[in-house]
């Protein structure tokens, strides 16, 4: 059934793109379906996006959930903003439907569809009602449409101002309509929609703008709002209701059946979408913008060159690391809160996820996007006063799922050598989240009294029992640590001591009497007066419900990224540590599949079995990843580059400045580093091949699961000999990880 799936999605990919310049030679293992038709939660979204892009139009659908798209639906019509594989949504507004005969009802025009192509610079789809093909090509802030319609003198574009996932598709994020506005200009055969709106992911109301422009004159236009229809007026706004409102174009499409459609978007003003437009699209030459969009990808997913064991192999690869360059869009020339001449990057999605993995693999593969996102912190931090965990729309997102993990990206980027960054001035951000802040979750309706105990951390070492109390406790040990390495690097030494000694405050949750499962000793919940809670250490919290945001006391148990050492000793040494985890991950409960337990196998290679942390690692793209989709969330590329990185035989510890390594899923891997650096992985990886036989690294034998950031950072050589049988490589001796001991 996998190798049909591919096939079809290879041989439609071909057809469509008969007619370019060139054949692309890694965007088309992209398949943006995965994560889109799977029923596991991915929630990724299908339509096209340019690497970083402003804009993403995609099809929406009933029953959409956070993506807007259900692929057993039928199809309504096409959002062009979207947020990618996240677990509460944003947007889908500016609805454009294509159809024969003017229907206005929300759902009465919805339409089955086939023949879908999938790329990242393209989507395309037949609606089977009314015998429509729909093309999108994707520009950075803009997009074109080509619909190709039937013979018929009904042919109509609709336009629904109001529409939008969290108001209508995942109506339990209740988003609002506060203002919008239409007009259609016949003349220019333009038409202007304007939105201000409040719901979903953003904290607050924003403003959106969409300038469209078709390329042939209408034999009708008119305007609409809920069942009315208006013929040949030009303009509809808001009054006191909750009706949808739009515009519409009929076309004869008896002898010439293409009608195109450009589209571009902004938070700023309708001047700048026309910007836009004028720069992105000047005409309306679909070869031209298919052709730029299949570079631009190109050039992304060639910075990584695979020689894959399978065909599905290379496709789940590729399309898990276009997800990486979606993460966060480049508004730089669409800045509606401030004139600023710094970078300005938007709906970051938020750092809780894209730290762990996002951020580091865009270090190796794209430094000067990690470059221009820290840039555009330091700005933020000088208009905003502070850099909260997630900012979209051009908002602050205040409240946050774990720590102050922005400190993460910064400081990892830091160790790692980026360039073109003033680091003293990052710093700054770092110093007053560990200084001002590492406040845990207050609820809205909270009394000061009530809330409290959220700022105790700084005080006694945790946050007394609340939502999330015990996991932001572990994360804003964490944080410090990170903040102690990037204080020391930059002669901070007082800061640097401070947070250091703050960073083994995750001991303070630690219950030697609390039992789960035969086991003694766990992370716990704890009362401001210093009792401990018992939790039951397998129940698993939700989020924003309980002392551990999703996951249990099992999995954050093994949550300490900077004292994986001491965590060995207080689980009883490393005998006892690797039975015991080895245990939690055979019964699920470690879950390893999730933003919390991402370095739960690694865990393994401290205790000194790296062959554990190897087989657990390939036991999870196996089963986790396929033509469907993900284990869960893709998280905005996170859970795409957990296994891009795993896939390559590399992991970080993101906030540090080293990988752990595990046997590769690929012969070779060709990295191209910034600087004109190369890094080559080396393997005989085939099926089964999941332990380390032997590993040199530039020519030199190399016998430690760990490998930092300067043996490879300037490019050179990893080479595995593999086998499918466990080994003892890695289990001697080795050097401490503990920067500290440096």
């Amino acid at each position: 059934m996998r190798t049909t799936i591919l096939i079809a999605m290879m041989i439609g990919s071909a057809m469509t793109l008969g007619s370019c310049t060139r054949s692309p030679r890694y965007a088309d293992y992209v398949d943006t379906s995965i994560g889109a038709r799977d029923t596991r939660w991915s929630n990724c979204v299908i339509g096209p996006q340019l690497p970083y892009g402003s804009i993403n139009p995609s099809p929406q659908t009933e029953k959409g959930s956070m993506d807007g798209y259900h692929p057993d639906y039928p199809l309504r019509g096409f959002g062009q903003l979207h947020v990618s594989g996240t677990g509460w949504s944003s947007y889908g507004h500016f609805l454009i439907s294509p159809m024969v005969g003017l229907c206005v009802g929300l759902t009465e025009h919805d339409s089955e569809h086939s023949a879908d192509v999938t790329k990242p610079y393209l989507y395309k789809t037949h609606l089977d009602r009314y015998g429509i093909d729909v093309e999108i090509v994707p520009s950075h802030y803009s997009a074109l449409y080509r619909f190709r319609f039937p013979e018929s003198e009904e042919s109509v574009l609709l336009f629904d101002a109001a529409h939008s996932i969290v108001g209508d598709i995942a109506t339990e994020m209740k988003g609002e309509v506060l203002e919008n506005e239409v007009d259609v200009d016949p003349a220019t055969r333009t038409i202007r929609m304007r939105l201000r709106f409040k719901g979903g992911w953003p904290e607050g109301a924003y403003d959106l703008y969409c300038l469209c422009r078709y390329d042939r004159p209408a034999v009708e236009t008119g305007v609409w709002e809920g069942d009315k229809v208006w013929p040949d007026r030009t303009h509809v706004d808001k009054g006191v209701d909750t009706l949808h409102r739009g515009a519409y174009c009929r076309f004869d499409t008896r002898r010439d059946r293409d009608v195109l459609l450009k589209v571009s978007l902004s938070f700023t003003s309708f001047e700048r979408a026309g910007e836009f437009l004028a720069q992105e699209i000047p005409g309306f030459n679909f070869r031209r913008t298919l052709n730029r969009g299949i570079r631009a990808w190109d050039d992304k997913l060639g910075r990584a060159d695979i020689e894959s064991l399978s065909e599905e192999d290379r496709t789940i690869f590729y399309s898990a690391l276009y997800r990486v360059f979606t993460l966060a869009r480049d508004r730089s020339a669409d800045n509606s809160k401030w004139d600023s001449e710094m970078p300005f990057w938007d709906d970051n999605y938020a750092f809780w996820d894209t730290f762990r993995t996002a951020y580091p693999l865009l270090t190796l593969l794209d430094e000067a996007a990690v470059r221009d996102n820290i840039n555009a912190l330091i700005d933020r931090f000088r208009h905003n006063g502070c850099v909260y965990d997630g900012f979209i729309a051009g908002r602050d997102r205040r409240p946050e799922q774990g720590g102050n993990d922005v400190d993460h990206v910064i400081v990892d980027a830091y160790l790692k050598g980026v360039e073109g960054v003033d680091w003293h001035e990052a710093y700054r951000i770092v110093q007053y989240n560990a200084d001002h802040r590492r406040i845990g979750h207050v609820k809205w309706n909270e009394t000061p009294e009530e809330s409290a105990g959220a700022y105790k951390y700084k005080e006694q070492g945790w946050i007394p029992y609340r939502v999330m109390s015990t996991s932001q406790s572990l994360e804003f040990s964490y944080n410090d640590y990170s903040a102690a390495l990037m204080a020391r690097g930059l002669g901070y030494a007082e800061d640097g001591a401070r947070y250091e000694r703050r960073s083994h405050a995750w001991e303070n949750l630690w219950n030697p009497d609390l039992e789960n499962r035969g086991y003694r000793g766990f992370i716990d919940a704890r009362y401001e007066d210093g009792r401990f809670a018992d939790i039951q250490a397998d129940r698993i919290g939700g989020s924003w419900t309980s002392p551990f945001y999703e996951g249990s006391s099992w999995t954050y148990s093994y949550y300490m990224p900077h004292d994986f050492d001491r965590l060995i000793e207080l689980m009883g040494g490393a005998e006892a540590f690797v039975e015991r985890l080895e245990y939690g991950f055979r019964n699920r409960l470690v879950k390893y599949d999730n933003e919390p337990g991402f370095l739960a196998p690694r865990a393994f290679s401290h205790a000194g079995r790296p062959d554990l942390s190897s087989y657990w690692v390939h036991d999870t793209m196996d089963k986790g990843f396929d033509l469907t989709g993900y284990p869960g969330n893709d998280d905005t590329g996170s859970m795409g580059s957990w296994y891009v990185f795993c896939y390559l035989g590399l992991f970080p510890n993101a906030g540090q400045d080293y990988y752990y390594l595990n046997a590769p899923r690929c012969r070779e891997a060709v990295l191209r580093l910034s600087g004109d650096k190369t890094l080559t992985i080396r393997s005989n990886a085939a099926p089964g091949r999941v332990y380390i036989q032997s590993c040199r690294i530039n020519g030199k034998e190399w016998n430690t699961p760990f490998v930092s950031h300067r043996e490879i950072g300037d490019g050179g050589t990893i080479e595995f000999e593999l086998s499918d049988t466990p080994t003892t490589w890695g289990r001697g001796p080795r050097e401490s990880t503990d920067v500290r001991s440096e």
